[in-house]
């Protein structure tokens, strides 16, 4: 620690419009690495820690803290004589390794106290929002070490949070092989955290936004409005208690290569511009997914309104006997069944469009992936999709007519796009939290992030990569990450988060036991 904070200089980060849309978000995830050969030096505690904070030294951003600017906007501060340093925590465990590789590293097997962070950017006993937590578990009998680490969204999105993972494990790999070539690549690789970089490639054009995406960020909210003018560390109490969590269930699947190729064969032969190689992993993928939650929300209802109808039918028949028996047969019964399928009718048709938020990347319209910039670039295209294109069952064609409602989407962002994006955060930096009012006033909407160009298992502490990475078991409701999988593999791992009831459907859906395989 005290060769990071030797090196450390004052400086304050301007936070771009950009990384306030999901501050108050963690990026929390799970590393998993097995001791298969017995090795007694397995990923030394000693190594791992003295990398870290070599890794820190090209992320301080990490050890600064947040200050509150006013109207919405956030600084990071890095005060060398006032550090915000990252929780480090060490620990065992009685748990075995095997163990969780028998469960597929399902949650229920974890050993207790593994996770540091929620879901909601919060602030610690001290008092602060720290902004990284990082814990190291040794399993029983060196078997295995599980690496959690925690980066609110704040500061880095997914491209940031895996680049300094992988850095770190640079670092230890270095230090433990005594590879000094090794060591200074690392050192030298360099990461731009000049959130000025976005406004330096915004171009001349602009072009408009959809209707759902203004709807999102300009809808009048004074709840929204209250929201953003709270200091981080207050809405984060506030969000705490709001149980994002509630009533969610988590199940990650795995779509083999072969699945998703003879799939996309089958879809391509009715694409309206018979482009088979245009149909991408995501277009596909989020056709599916979109059809498929659409689906299951649509069975929820039938089952809801069939449940309604058996009650009112029950509660009706004992109104009418008793109203025999009072002499006022069948008048209660009738107005209760009425009130009864009015109530069900108005919630099962109400809207008939299926509300989407496919997030994208600023970094590809801007032309920056090169640039190592390491702040959010996270873009939101919030649409509306007809529900009866979503709702037929899912085949080939049906898949067809949805890729050809969102493939548009995602080829839309350009750089205009992304630049019209940004002048509409700028504009009012205080809409960053409307989204998060909009998708409450919206339960439904679903959110899918694709996240399968990232650097899951690119970390590798000296003894291999992670044999299985994935993030906390409950987020927040209509959530759905597509993942890479653990190499060589090229299948996509899916993690869905849905409310229980709609998730029972997902399960029962027969297309999707057929495509996929159930990890957990």
């Amino acid at each position: 620690m005290d060769e990071f904070v030797s090196t450390v200089e004052n400086q304050v980060i301007g936070l771009h419009p950009l990384d306030t849309q999901a501050a108050f978000l963690n990026i929390p995830y799970h590393f998993f690495f097995g001791n298969d050969n017995n090795a007694a030096d397995f990923m030394p505690n000693d190594a791992i820690r003295l990398s870290f904070y070599r890794a820190l030294k090209q992320f301080p951003i990490l050890a600064g803290y947040l200050r509150p600017e006013g109207t919405g906007q956030t600084s990071v501060v890095i005060d060398k004589d006032d550090l915000n340093m990252p929780e480090y925590v060490e620990s065992t465990s009685n748990t075995h390794y095997d163990t969780l590789r028998e469960s597929h590293f399902h949650h229920s097997a974890w050993p207790k106290g593994l996770t540091r962070a929620s879901a909601i950017t919060m602030a610690g006993p001290a008092g602060r929002i720290r902004l990284a937590n990082a814990h190291v578990v040794r399993l029983k009998d060196n078997s295995g070490v599980i690496i959690f680490i925690n980066i609110p969204h704040y500061v880095v999105d997914g491209t940031g949070f895996f680049s300094f993972v992988e850095l770190w494990g640079k670092h230890c790999l270095a230090e433990r092989t005594g590879d000094g070539q090794l060591a200074q690549q690392a050192s030298q690789l360099e990461y731009c955290f000049d959130r000025d970089i976005i406004s330096r490639h915004l171009p001349a054009e602009r072009k408009p936004l959809g209707n759902e995406t203004m709807q999102a960020y300009t809808g009048f909210s004074p709840i929204a409005d209250w929201l953003a003018w709270l200091s981080p560390n207050t809405r984060g109490r506030v969000l705490s208690k709001a149980k994002f969590s509630s009533g969610v269930v988590s199940h990650t699947f795995r779509v083999s290569r072969q699945a998703l190729d003879s799939l996309r064969k089958e879809v391509g032969e009715f694409i309206a511009d018979g482009s088979e190689d245009q149909l991408t992993d995501r277009y596909l993928l989020a056709a599916v997914l979109s059809k498929l939650i659409a689906r299951a929300h649509l069975h929820r209802k039938q089952q809801d309104k069939a449940n309604v109808s058996v009650a009112g039918w029950l509660l009706g028949a004992a109104w009418s006997a008793l109203g025999a028996v009072a002499g006022l047969v069948g008048y209660g019964a009738r107005l209760l069944c009425c009130s009864s399928s009015c109530n069900s009718s108005a919630k099962s048709d109400s809207g008939r469009y299926q509300s989407l938020n496919l997030l994208d990347d600023v970094r590809h319209g801007l032309g920056i992936v090169d640039k190592q910039y390491m702040g959010n670039g996270l873009l939101p295209h919030n649409t509306q999709c007809p529900l009866d294109v979503l709702e037929t069952p899912i085949t080939p064609r049906s898949l067809a007519q949805a890729v050809d409602l969102i493939r548009p989407i995602y080829e839309n962002a350009d750089a205009a796009l992304v630049a019209s994006f940004v002048d509409l955060l700028t504009s009012n930096p205080k809409s960053f939290t409307r989204p998060m009012i909009y998708m409450a006033k919206n339960p439904e909407l679903l959110v899918i992030t694709c996240e399968m160009e990232f650097k899951l298992y690119a970390s590798d502490f000296g003894d291999g990569p992670p044999e299985w990475v994935c993030t906390i078991p409950s987020f927040v409701a209509n959530f759905i990450g597509l993942l890479p999988s653990p190499p060589p593999s090229t299948d996509v791992v899916a993690n869905i988060i849905l409310k229980a009831p709609v998730m029972k459907h997902v399960l029962k859906d027969e297309f999707w036991r057929e495509f996929t395989q159930i990890i957990y």
